[in-house]
């Protein structure tokens, strides 16, 4: 496992990359107005969303039509905030993000960036040059 400062650069690397491709959008809300896979498919061609879509929720829970629409289709993931991590936004062609999953995202983030944690763990850290 990865030392958690060299994740966090990970996990900024690859929204800032994503964002920089146009792969990175974010929707109000995950709610559909139907449960049909077909709707969900045309939805993600007409806003040009690529083969592969990784969907991210502040919250455990999916709506309901979200998740029927997304069990037949192989392609499309839904997890939740806390489960994200690079290797699963690599995966996706295109990263969805809810309002308030992108806004989580963003204070975890920079909480820890500016935490004063780096320095007391710049003791632990061995020097492999």
């Amino acid at each position: 496992m990865l030392p958690f400062h060299i994740r966090i650069q990970g996990l900024t690397s690859t929204l800032s990359a994503k964002l920089a491709q146009d792969d990175l959008h974010v929707v109000k809300d995950l709610e559909l107005p139907t449960d049909e896979p077909e709707y969900l498919a045309e939805l993600i061609e007409s806003r040009n969303w690529g083969p592969s879509v990784l969907i991210v929720d502040d919250s455990d829970i999916a709506p309901r039509n979200l998740t029927v629409a997304t069990d037949s289709l192989p392609h499309i993931n839904v997890m939740p905030v806390y489960g994200l991590n690079v290797y699963s936004m690599l995966k996706h062609d295109t990263l969805v993000l809810t309002l308030a999953a992108a806004e989580k995202i963003e204070e975890r983030i920079l909480h820890h960036l500016h935490s004063i944690t780096t320095d007391r763990e710049a003791s632990f850290k061995l020097n492999q040059v």
